[in-house]
């Protein structure tokens, strides 16, 4: 779905993913690779292979996009070091044409120096251009720039007649804020008012509506 974002044309994409078409620019927020295996490591059962399918996503969804840049909006990477890593390394070393930025989220707590070895740029607490801010966290700001942001997992209630409901994640824009969607499976969302100055944009099987 394209939408105009401060002027500037960007596309919703149904993979959870905001795309910054002028700018070729890629945005992912919360993917949370490594979960199962701290999970594991804490004692707490989960199969082996739980999340390939964030792997897996990723790496179509770049195939797809083809963009020179991707920004990851923090926690992507959901723990310390453990071997999911090797995973990781060894999807980014196969993009070096592209340029990888990580703003960094509470929960990336590997060392800054291994993700410099792959190549990633990182960024403590924001990125700033003249249109946009791009952080983790939503933060407070006083002026016209639009801050595009992570950490909620923004998601909406939907019911039908006969009494179904189901609970699917979104793009929420409201008050100078976005917020993406977190990418990676292993989260829960954080069901959003439905106020009426908020624009929700609904993630759908293949498409991405507003509702």
């Amino acid at each position: 779905m394209q939408v105009t974002l401060q002027g500037k044309p960007f596309t919703f994409l149904p993979e959870k993913a905001l795309y910054n078409i002028q700018e070729s620019i890629l945005i992912i927020a919360d993917l949370h690779l490594g979960k199962v295996n701290h999970f594991r490591k804490e004692g707490i059962s989960m199969p082996l292979n739980a999340q390939q399918g964030d792997y897996l996503n990723l790496k179509h969804l770049l195939d797809k996009v083809r963009p020179a840049k991707v920004y990851f909006l923090g926690d992507l990477f959901h723990s310390d070091y453990n071997y999911d890593w090797h995973h990781f390394e060894a999807l980014i070393g196969s993009y070096t044409d592209i340029e990888f930025t990580l703003i960094k989220g509470n929960h990336d707590f590997v060392d800054v120096e291994k993700f410099e070895r792959l190549g990633l740029h990182i960024v403590k607490e924001l990125l700033e251009d003249e249109y946009f801010i791009y952080s983790h966290q939503p933060v407070s700001f006083e002026h016209d720039k639009l801050n595009i942001a992570g950490h909620i997992h923004p998601g909406i209630a939907l019911s039908g007649r006969a009494n179904q409901s189901a609970r699917i994640p979104c793009f929420y824009l409201y008050d100078g804020l976005l917020l993406l969607p977190a990418f990676g499976t292993l989260t829960g969302y954080c069901i959003m008012d439905r106020i009426q100055e908020a624009q929700v944009f609904a993630v759908l099987p293949g498409e991405v509506r507003e509702i």
